[in-house]
């Protein structure tokens, strides 16, 4: 039996929990190799040094985190069942409390930490629902 088959076979209370922490590894994988990336740059390109060059290397690694979180969810619950809007915007939601419990969140930086997230929440959003709109409208014979 193929691995894909048997998540979609799987119960939701199942599922759900499994695309969760899939699409957590794989986003703070991502994120880690993109704190190595950007790290390597800053010092590649002479870029700042100081806790300027901190602050930015630890917000790309949240915007890909929180990306690719909302984005992996989205699509992992996608294809163990035909999901709505609902489920990136319960990635998105549970992306911003995940960010809260991290430390203070000062308010100044909220735009640079979840910018790239409502993005992909938006295109997440739209895409399913302009899925569900198209398969609606079959006209049967």
């Amino acid at each position: 039996m193929d691995p894909l088959g048997a998540y979609r076979g799987a119960k939701g209370y199942i599922a759900m929990p499994i695309a969760a922490v899939v699409s957590a590894i794989v986003a703070m994988g991502l994120a880690v190799l993109s704190v190595y990336t950007a790290g390597f740059l800053l010092g590649k390109f002479d870029g700042p040094d100081g806790p300027g060059a901190g602050v930015l290397v630890i917000l790309v690694a949240l915007n890909i985190a929180i990306s690719v979180f909302i984005a992996g969810f989205t699509l992992l619950v996608n294809l163990h069942r035909p999901t709505s809007w609902r489920m990136p915007t319960f990635a998105f939601v549970l992306s911003i409390g995940l960010v809260r419990l991290m430390g203070p969140f000062d308010i100044r930086f909220a735009p640079f930490m979840l910018g790239t997230g409502a993005i992909v929440w938006a295109i997440c959003c739209w895409l399913l629902h302009r899925r569900s709109v198209a398969t609606n409208n079959v006209i049967q014979a």
